[in-house]
């Protein structure tokens, strides 16, 4: 008797089980279909959304082909100033070595005029030399002459 009990209730219990499924089975439903409803918005709003983001990668894109043409002029533009100073430093460094020569110049005429300033000294010590020894003869003639001797030279 057990037995038939166990299998009675185990019986019972399975129908009540498969009645509450088969009631729960429209609310599962309904559900799911909410759940459909829902992804599908979703998957709209996401399309949406990817379609947005593309729209921007375009314009990066753009963007980012803009600044590749800027670069590009500036980067020649800055080549032509880079070539127009290294034409200038070169043209600066010829003045330097042509002031280097007149520096050079200046250098051996100054030692020339000082060579010849040295002369002229020399010369002249030779000469002052000369009229002093002149005047000192002109002196010793005049006293055997017998000249008075002038009390100051003025």
């Amino acid at each position: 008797m057990d037995l038939a009990n166990a299998a009675i209730e185990a019986a019972v219990v399975t129908l009540v089980g498969l009645i509450l499924i088969w009631l729960g089975k429209e609310r599962f439903d309904a559900i799911d279909r909410r759940f459909q409803n829902m992804g599908e918005r979703l998957d709209a709003r996401f399309d949406t959304v990817d379609q947005r983001f593309q729209l921007t990668d375009q314009r990066f894109d753009t963007v980012d082909r803009r600044f590749q043409d800027m670069r590009q002029r500036f980067d020649a533009r800055f080549d032509t100033v880079d070539e127009r100073f290294g034409s200038m430093d070169r043209r600066f460094d010829a003045m330097d070595q042509r002031f280097d020569g007149v520096d050079q110049g200046i250098d051996r005429f100054e030692q020339r005029v000082d060579r010849f300033e040295q002369r002229v000294d020399n010369r002249f010590d030779v000469l002052q030399g000369s009229v002093d020894a002149m005047r000192s003869d002109l002196t010793q003639v005049a006293l055997a002459v017998g000249v008075r001797q002038r009390a100051a030279n003025g």
